[in-house]
């Protein structure tokens, strides 16, 4: 009896220190369903953000692993990583990233886990996924707050050439905390129920990833509170492009262009107006009774609006605005198609008036990209003399065979013969095979370079091909001078809906989350592709450029309210199909911003050659309303150059295309970035078409890094062209060298005007 209780003490001793080692070890791992995707969306193709709650039940602080488990486009497994510090007893929060595959399959299941410090050890799991995935072509705008403004009368694609995606509910404090959390959206609109900017919740670094997603070409719009306001006083305030000394509340009933008011009763509305006076970098997008209302600035390579109407004061709401079919969207976004209400649209459609959305053919404008950086190509004249010696070879083993052991009445030689045959044309097939494999790494890479006259630094957005002549893991690292600019390079996948199926031999690679710039990937002696996002200078000698890049230079002023100056360039090449995009800025007898004037050079513009801007000889607007108000008859010529492009009828022999190399000509590889370039400001479709052939629509799964539009508000002069066969402009090495790179890079250059 003495010595069962000698144990029982001995083991009651125990159980205090059983119960902190279950502590030390306890983390609950926790995804709530809002939080899988951006509002819970996800956009295949696209870097998608997660957020994990963990709780640490041990005692002391520690370190763990979270774990996104994906796949990439070729079957390789990716780890996404990142690791994360727990305080003892505590809930926290931890934001993970993963580049969806375009060929994933609708709402796949995702794997999460929770690894200890060193990756021993399982400490949670979570298998989830998220309840709405969208593909690479659905647009997606993201809302700060619980209404639409108006918006959604823009999802319903009836008007349009592509629907748009709302996705409500977000809050500033709950956004991710790196930009490219928020990219798979170009637009954030924000309005007061869409969370506090000086709410201690909004952590330095979301702070930091709403600044580098509008730096890296994102569209914050803010609809400014009449009472209340504090952004000015925020730590986002540099975002603004007004200061508080220049924000002025009025009262009066709303501007007639939001609608027409839909309540027996006239309220009269607070609204804020700006006095921006002289203050040249300031865009000002509409006027109120010759006040600005509207205003924006551009911010690195994206764009802050301000509207100083809050549109989320109930008494807008009980007006019905804004409504109408060219509502106060219009201005802001530069879009021209017009808002139909629900009713009105399944009427028209009901009385053959306007065609189903979708029947309409669409024209898949970015498909271009996919073929333009294959290097399959290259591997055609290994696989012509592969046939031409599986020709040889049959006719050798066969009929010639036969006809000289015949001849020579030997017969019984035929198996050592045949052995013999099949011996001396392996040694070819191999012989041939290693002299005719690539000896050395290549890039084929299809590059948006993004520049401004009055910054160093550029936005690049490049989609590219490495081929590696050997079965090994390489380290793929971009802008190897800088680890702390927090670039993306990832490898998501071109083209949806294919049946390929990826390497027979899927290997794992891991990503690091909270910076992902540089992987090492497994290579099978064949090529991989990537998707890269850079920001930073390119300006100055570094690892993993050929050369600094000079882009076009020079002193540009307002004479007669035209541009006027010269410029050159120190490019590695000639910039052909030269794009000339005045922007005029306000029209003072309108109030509202004016439609850009465009106009071609009509020839290549040579490195170190200087051009006049002078006066053009021939000029078009870059988009004109129909004269037919109904959109019943309409003549695409007299719709601007947008217009003319259109009529030309481009994109033909992409709508039934599913192949990875799809080659287009150059002419019409031309036509196809110039329409992503000024996609929001295309003439809206032919929707009154109906019958057998319903009117077509162009639509992005790619190149909607190349969409210029939102900077048409402001005064300026844009310059897009093409660079054929050029060095990979942004900097990158494989192994820690550099790598012989060659493609095509488009360069959009911008000078902000006075």
């Amino acid at each position: 009896m003495h010595f069962v209780s000698v144990w029982l003490v001995a083991l009651a001793a125990l159980l205090p220190a059983y119960r902190l080692q279950a502590q030390v070890q306890g983390v609950l791992l926790d995804v709530q369903r809002e939080y899988l995707g951006l509002g819970d969306y996800a956009r295949l193709g696209a870097w998608t953000p997660v957020r994990v709650t963990l709780e640490n039940q041990g005692s002391e602080p520690r370190q763990v692993i979270c774990r996104w488990l994906l796949q990439d486009v070729d079957g390789d497994r990716v780890t996404a990583q990142r690791r994360v510090t727990l305080d003892a007893l505590s809930t926290q929060f931890a934001w993970l990233y993963g580049p969806l595959p375009v060929r994933s399959k609708q709402n796949e299941q995702w794997t999460i886990q929770v690894l200890n410090e060193d990756g021993s050890e399982e400490l949670a799991r979570a298998e989830v996924s998220p309840a709405r995935t969208l593909t690479a072509e659905d647009r997606m705008i993201g809302i700060a707050g619980n209404r639409d403004f108006g918006l959604s009368g823009y999802t319903t694609g009836a008007t349009t050439h592509e629907p748009i995606q709302l996705v409500s509910g977000l809050s500033l404090s709950t956004l991710p905390d790196r930009w490219y959390g928020l990219s798979a959206i170009d637009t954030l609109v924000w309005s007061r129920d869409g969370g506090d900017p000086d709410d201690p919740l909004v952590s330095s670094e979301i702070q930091q990833a709403l600044r580098e997603w509008v730096r890296r070409g994102g569209h914050l719009v803010i609809e400014l509170p009449a009472y209340g306001e504090t952004w000015t006083g925020s730590a986002l305030a540099d975002l603004l492009p007004v200061k508080p000394d220049q924000i002025r509340r009025i009262e009066g009933r709303p501007p007639s262009w939001l609608g027409n008011i839909r309540s027996q009763e006239v309220m009269n509305v607070d609204m804020n107006v700006f006095d921006v006076g002289d203050d040249t970098g300031v865009d000002i997008v509409i006027r109120h009774d010759n006040q600005p209302i509207v205003v924006a600035k551009r911010y690195g390579f994206g764009r802050v609006t301000l509207i100083g109407l809050d549109l989320a004061d109930p008494r807008f709401a009980q007006m019905g605005l804004p409504n109408g079919p060219f509502p106060i969207w219009h201005d802001v976004f530069m879009w021209q198609a017009p808002v139909y209400e629900q009713s009105r649209i399944d009427s028209e459609v009901a009385n053959d008036k306007m065609s189903r959305p979708d029947q309409r053919e669409r024209k898949p404008l970015g498909r271009f990209i996919p073929g333009r950086i294959s290097m399959r190509g290259a591997a055609a004249p290994a696989l012509l003399a592969a046939i031409l010696v599986f020709g040889l070879y049959w006719f050798v083993a066969g009929p010639l065979s036969v006809i000289a052991l015949n001849k020579k009445d030997a017969q019984r030689h035929s198996w050592v013969v045949f052995v013999g045959i099949v011996l001396c044309f392996s040694a070819i097939s191999w012989a041939g095979a290693w002299l005719m494999a690539p000896q050395q790494a290549a890039v084929s890479h299809f590059t948006i370079l993004r520049a401004s006259a009055d910054s160093p630094a550029v936005h690049a957005h490049s989609w590219f091909s490495i081929y590696i002549p050997k079965f090994a893991r390489q380290t793929i690292e971009l802008d190897p001078d800088h680890p702390t600019n927090r670039n993306t390079l990832a490898s998501p996948g071109l083209i949806a809906g294919l049946d390929e199926t990826g390497f027979l031999d899927p290997q794992t690679y891991t990503l690091d989350m909270a910076s992902p710039r540089a992987v090492e990937v497994p290579f099978r002696s064949t090529a991989k592709q990537f998707e890269a996002d850079f920001l930073g200078r390119i300006d100055q000698p570094q690892a993993g450029m050929a050369e600094p890049l000079i882009l076009p230079q020079g002193d540009i002023k307002l004479e007669n309210n035209w541009p006027s100056g010269k410029l050159s360039h120190g490019l590695p090449g000639p910039l052909r199909d030269v794009v000339m995009i005045y922007c005029p800025g306000e029209d003072l007898n309108t109030g509202r911003s004016q439609t850009p004037w465009v106009w071609l050079l009509k020839d290549p513009w040579e490195p170190k050659q200087v051009i006049d801007l002078g006066t053009p000889e021939q000029l078009d607007r870059l988009v004109l309303k129909p004269k037919d108000s109904n959109y019943t008859e309409r003549k695409w010529v007299e719709e601007g150059f947008l217009g003319l492009l259109i009529n030309n009828r481009p994109g033909k022999e992409l709508m039934d295309a599913a192949g990875v190399e799809i080659i287009t000509s150059s002419t019409e590889m031309i036509q196809f970035i110039q329409l992503l370039a000024f996609f929001d400001a295309l003439p809206p479709p032919d929707f009154r078409k109906t019958g057998v052939f319903e009117g077509f629509v162009f639509n992005r799964g790619l190149g909607r890094q190349l969409d210029l539009t939102p900077m048409f508000t402001g005064r300026r002069l844009i310059i897009m062209g093409h660079l054929e066969d050029s060095p990979l402009p942004i900097p990158m090495t494989v192994e820690g060298e550099e790598v012989s790179s060659s493609g095509w890079t488009v360069v959009q250059w911008m000078y902000d005007l006075e």
